[in-house]
């Protein structure tokens, strides 16, 4: 996974996948070097998120992965300061499922490479969702940090779901909406 949506230090803090030509480039430049498979991680703070997909597809990505966190921040009241050293982090797990769940539906629209989609995933359910939206496949992340046992569970979960609805294959409801 090259992930283009973690700031570049020597930029002052700047992510990579925030604007498309960037994007590009740092793709076309990193396919020429490795002749592996390579799915492109993007930020959903970029300028447009469907626009960065094309760009990355065209600049050859096999794959796209969405989406990392979102640029958040905290203040601690009582001390009367940010709670992060860097005042701003990341923000993941379910507050930015729908938010994430849209921008993957949008992508998935509009690009021909897979999408695995990921944000706010914690049980069988987020995991349809994203399918229904057109994801090929999930990553899940903050979840298993509640749950060690999560993705067994989902599996189950999933395997009774599908047999409950007569769904042979995740084929069947990919990109349905």
């Amino acid at each position: 996974e090259l992930n283009i949506s973690c700031p570049n230090v020597k930029e002052g803090g700047m992510a990579f996948g925030i604007k498309c030509d960037s994007a590009f480039d740092i793709v076309t430049q990193s396919k020429k070097i490795s002749k592996k498979p390579m799915i492109v991680k993007l930020s959903p703070n970029a300028e447009d998120i469907i626009e960065m997909g094309i760009a990355c597809e065209e600049a050859g990505a096999d794959g796209l992965s969405l989406v990392n966190t979102f640029k958040a921040m905290a203040i601690d009241i009582e001390n009367k300061r940010p709670v992060f050293d860097n005042v701003t982090a990341g923000l993941s797990g379910p507050a930015i499922k729908p938010i994430a769940l849209r921008m993957v539906y949008e992508v998935c629209k509009n690009v021909n490479i897979p999408v695995i989609g990921l944000g706010g995933i914690m049980n069988y359910k987020d995991v349809i969702e994203y399918i229904m939206a057109g994801a090929t496949a999930v990553q899940i992340g903050s979840g298993i940090f509640t749950d060690p046992l999560l993705m067994v569970k989902i599996i189950e979960d999933l395997e009774n779901y599908m047999r409950k609805n007569n769904i042979k294959n995740l084929e069947e409801i990919r990109g349905i909406i």
